[in-house]
């Protein structure tokens, strides 16, 4: 009987790894028309600023989601973070993982 439940214990761990590092892969789900609904709020409840946002927004989630999985991890986690901090944003997502791409590229040395 305890052969069983190691076996058991194994193949419940084996899929809560697979299912980890798939859900990892995914792309984050963000609210964009609560974050834009936001954004329109502060400047008096624009239409034409919240349109724009999903606009934005869409074509932010259209492009990082066709290569989500070629990002590192590292800058998936932190993008996350700090699309997550401001809001839910993909448009703030997508910059950042631009931004972490660009300064992993090139990484400058202090000189005395």
């Amino acid at each position: 009987m305890g052969a069983k439940v190691e076996i058991g214990v194994a193949a419940a761990l084996i899929f809560l790894s697979w299912a980890t590092s798939t859900a990892a892969q995914d792309m984050p789900r963000y609210d964009p028309a609560n974050y834009c609904q936001k954004v329109a709020d502060v400047s008096g409840g624009s239409s034409m600023i919240y349109n724009s946002c999903i606009e934005m927004e869409q074509n932010a989630y259209d492009k990082r989601k066709a290569n989500w999985s070629s990002v590192s991890a590292k800058s998936r986690n932190y993008c996350d973070e700090v699309a997550r901090v401001s809001g839910g944003s993909y448009t703030i997502l997508d910059s950042c993982i631009d931004m972490e791409t660009d300064a992993s590229a090139s990484t400058p040395e202090f000189k005395f």
